[in-house]
């Protein structure tokens, strides 16, 4: 039988809950992009975590790695780069509709490694003693 990491299997599920919510505010159809968008950055995360460094590491160490290695965290922060002067508010208006959904999808990107470590911590508090 396939084991998985709780550091993965609730980073996954925290991607997938977090961009069906976050897509729900729009249509179904949003909700369903968004929670197959998170949960494939997250699955890449996941990956690179695995490598380094590793998902039994501190959460300290883990958290940083699970969310900048994530490609859509990463593509949101290039939209931002590109369309600064709308993130500082130097220009505002419609142009600057795609910078606003960078920084939402930015701040989305925070919360699935949460889900892992707390999935993580909470398999480890019931896990029997050894």
């Amino acid at each position: 039988m396939l084991r998985i990491h709780p550091f993965v299997m609730g980073h996954l599920i925290g991607a997938v809950m977090t961009g069906a919510v976050a897509g729900a505010f729009i249509n179904p159809q949003a909700a369903f992009i968004g929670a197959v968008a998170l949960f494939a950055g997250a699955l890449v995360s996941c990956v690179v975590c695995q490598w380094r460094p590793g998902v039994e590491a501190v959460a300290w160490k883990l958290w940083p790695v699970a969310v900048f290695a994530n490609p859509v965290m990463l593509a949101a922060l290039g939209f931002m780069a590109a369309d600064w002067e709308c993130v500082v508010g130097a220009r505002r208006g419609w142009d600057c509709l795609a910078a606003a959904m960078a920084i939402l999808t930015a701040g989305l990107c925070l919360l699935p490694p949460f889900g892992g470590l707390l999935w993580r911590w909470w398999k480890r508090r019931r896990a029997p003693a050894a």
